[in-house]
Order: structure tokens, then C-alpha cells, then sequence
């Protein structure tokens, strides 16, 4: 395994790290988060089912690899001394060997480091039938390296944001509600998971505290935007002219109301007013097609 370092192996192709998914999966999936299974017979020395590759997008690098260990008469023992051997000792090992004999759990966890590559290993208590034959458990490359995935994506992402700056300097029109909770920034960095979500201009920000959102124009009142104190979305693109309004009625839960555009969103109580204003400002605009949810809180 000295080459993980530098890339990750499927079969007898190795990828360097960096690689984009939909290079490795083309079509597989179209949008959002990406994971697909792919066949592969063998990695690393180890006869293997498959292998699992996951990404933040499609368009993103892998950064993430399960392979499923293939029961061909190994013992886990043998499978966990064969990398300690490659690796040295673990950084982390968890036993539970209390589960011995069942396939929904897990034995042994074992962690390995190698710089900005995490190794993993999990066995199962008995081997796990699947379609394609039998598991003994994983073995998990991750690539931690963000700023090396986030780097070509930086400089688009960046100028977006530069494009939102200027047109908040002379924004027509501001809408601002408040919701009934406080609004989580999403998983950073942007560029890397969600690169439609940007960086709310702070004359926008300043107008929002922790529960504020606003739906607001530029000069010409022709392009709108919804933002909250973080993060903010260009509305009428590809992936940003649909509206999901939700009206979740209390049941076994508390209920609640909420907007989406692609990954932004805000959520607040049942019936809530801010929700409510703010579809029907939506309603209002050009090139959008709102969408109203109503249902139970099960």
C-alpha cells in the first residue's frame, strides 16, 4: 500500500488523488452528493466484492474509498495482521468481540495515518451476504487534503462571489424575515460541496442576525438573490429556479414550515409567517417555479 499516498487503486487502474468522480463513475450520478459501487476483484493483496467511491459532487474529486473484503477463507485475524505488517501499528483499534458470530456488527476498527490519507479497517462478526458475494468487512481510504481538492474550483468560486459583492452594493430591493431558529452555515468549503452557495455580501449580512434571511435584488431589479447572514444563492439557475415550500403539520413530531433552493434553506416553526411572506414575494418573481409541501411530521 505505499502508493496511497499519491492515489487510490481500483482493480489494476490506479487514480491519483485528485481525480474527479465522473471521471472514474461517467454517469453514474447526475448531481449532489456522489457515491456509486464499481466492480472490483482485488485491491491492495486482498480479494475484494467491490469497491465504493464517494464524492462530494460528481464534478468534485473521490475523496473517499470502501472496499468490501471478499470471504474467501481468510480469518479477520490473518486479514488485520497482513496490514499491520504493511503498516506498522494501528493509531486506534476498537475489539468488540462480543459480536462474534453476528454480520450486522463489527469485531475490530482499526485506524491507520499516512499523511493526508486516513486508512481504516472494519471486519464484520460473520461474513455479510450480499448479491455479489459474501463480505468479511472494509477497508476505507479517505483524503483529507481539502485545500489540494478545493484548489481548481477556487478561482470560479471566488469571482461569483465578487459578482454577488457588486451587485449588493446597489441593491434595489431588500426583503429581510426571521425565523423561529437559528440558521446553521453550511459545510464548508462551499466551493467543494455546494459551489452555487456564496459568501453573503456583509451590507446584506449586516441588515441579518443568527435567525435573518433576505430576499433581495440588484440595481436593475432583474436578478434576485436569497441570503442568509452566510450564505446566499443566485436564484434562476440551473440548479436554483426551483422553491420548495413545506408545510409539515405537527404529529409524532413538532411540525414545521421551510424554503429550499437546491442546498439552501431555511426552516422555522409550523405556520410560520416568515416562511409564508417570503413564497409569496417568490410567487411573484420571473423564471421561478415555486412548489408547495404539505404533509405530516411522522
Amino acid at each position: 500500500m505505499d502508493d496511497t499516498a499519491q492515489g487510490f487503486r481500483i482493480g489494476d487502474a490506479f487514480h491519483p488523488w485528485g481525480t474527479l468522480f465522473e471521471t472514474v463513475a461517467p454517469g453514474a450520478v447526475d448531481d449532489g452528493y456522489a457515491s456509486t459501487r464499481l466492480p472490483c476483484p482485488s485491491a491492495y493483496g486482498f480479494a475484494t466484492v467491490h469497491a465504493e467511491i464517494t464524492a462530494p459532487r460528481p464534478d468534485r474529486p473521490v475523496m473517499g474509498l470502501a472496499y468490501e473484503l471478499a470471504a474467501t477463507g481468510a480469518t479477520a485475524k490473518k486479514i488485520f495482521a497482513q496490514l499491520v505488517i504493511r503498516l506498522g501499528a494501528p493509531i486506534g483499534v476498537d475489539r468488540e468481540e462480543g459480536n462474534a458470530g453476528n454480520s450486522d456488527s463489527v469485531v475490530l476498527h482499526a485506524q491507520w495515518s499516512r499523511g493526508d490519507v486516513a486508512i481504516a479497517l472494519s471486519l464484520y462478526g460473520a461474513p455479510r451476504p450480499s448479491d455479489h458475494g459474501d463480505g468479511l468487512g472494509k477497508l476505507y481510504l479517505s483524503w483529507a487534503d481539502i485545500d489540494a481538492a478545493s484548489a481548481p474550483f477556487l478561482r470560479a468560486w471566488r469571482a461569483a462571489n465578487a459578482d454577488l459583492a457588486r451587485a449588493a452594493e446597489s441593491a434595489a430591493t431588500v426583503h429581510t424575515f426571521s425565523v423561529a431558529y437559528e440558521i446553521n452555515p453550511l459545510l464548508e468549503p462551499r466551493c467543494l460541496h455546494h459551489p452555487e452557495i456564496l459568501e453573503t455580501p456583509p451590507s446584506i449580512a449586516a441588515r441579518l442576525g443568527p435567525t435573518g434571511f433576505a430576499l433581495w435584488s440588484d440595481a436593475a431589479g432583474t436578478r434576485w438573490h436569497l441570503s442568509t447572514a452566510s450564505d446566499s444563492i443566485v436564484l434562476g439557475g440551473p440548479t436554483s429556479s426551483a422553491v420548495q415550500v413545506m408545510e409539515i403539520e405537527p404529529a409524532k413530531g413538532g411540525g414545521f414550515a421551510a424554503l429550499e433552493v437546491g442546498p439552501w434553506s431555511v426552516r422555522s416553526a409550523f405556520r410560520s409567517r416568515a416562511i409564508a411572506d417570503a413564497a409569496r414575494e417568490l410567487e411573484k418573481l420571473p423564471g421561478l417555479t415555486v412548489t408547495r409541501h404539505a404533509g405530516y411530521d411522522v
